[in-house]
């Protein structure tokens, strides 16, 4: 057996406290935004369902600044799933658990909004943007260098290395030493292959949002089928 100090149970008392109070913070929190998402429900005439590819969050909140009058989620949906109700038996309104469930897998989000679905689509239109691609995206053209000089820092030659560059520093300037194919069309990017791409300024990506449904008060609802 052994006992504690008095300072060690100060110490456990004071962690325990702070504990608890992180856990009644983080109920709190989900209790607030279940809240937010039903008074979204009361508030607005529909709520749209939609899917991103290549998110970016500074392009996502340009979405948001375009659409002011509305309320867009992304993030924490089996919450804001759980908040609508996922089974026609404890949805918060009628044909909500429809839209519950195509907001779970791969990344989804919703918007409650008076606006109807063509002016979503044009502010989804006017939104995209060319990106980066990351690890496990399909190049969608091939990207070759030629051998010779190359416009970095000499600094950077070991990492250039490192991601798989035949290079060496000549005369202070780093050099390819021979013909090099970064990535062929259709194949999918390592991490490797991603950065290089990033850091020939080399954009082969696009932010998109997509509409997946629609849910109109009253219960109607529409698959887009996109």
């Amino acid at each position: 057996s052994f006992t504690l100090s008095r300072l060690e149970c100060g110490r456990l008392s004071a962690s325990t406290r702070l504990v608890s109070k992180t856990i009644k913070k983080g109920r709190a929190r989900k209790e607030t935004i279940l809240n937010e998402v039903r008074e979204c429900v009361d508030r607005f005439a529909n709520a749209y369902v939609f899917s991103a590819a290549t998110m970016r969050n500074s392009a996502l909140k340009d979405v948001r600044a375009k659409l002011k009058e509305s309320r867009l989620y992304f993030g924490r949906n089996k919450l804001i799933a759980a908040s609508l109700g996922r089974s026609p038996s404890d949805e918060y309104a009628d044909g909500l658990s429809d839209v519950a469930n195509r907001m779970l897998g791969g990344e989804h989000g919703v918007i409650f909004s008076d606006l109807d679905a063509a002016s979503i689509r044009k502010c989804f239109d006017e939104s995209q943007v060319p990106e980066f691609a990351r690890a496990g995206f399909a190049a969608t053209r091939v990207v070759t260098l030629d051998h010779g000089p190359l416009d970095f820092p000499h600094s950077m030659e070991p990492y250039l290395r490192k991601l798989g560059l035949p290079t060496r520093l000549m005369s202070g300037t780093v050099t390819l030493l021979s013909d090099h194919r970064i990535c062929r069309e259709g194949e999918e990017l390592s991490a490797e292959q991603a950065k290089l791409l990033q850091l020939l300024d080399i954009k082969m990506a696009v932010f998109k949002l997509t509409l997946v449904c629609r849910w109109t008060k009253g219960g109607d609802f529409e698959d887009f089928g996109e």
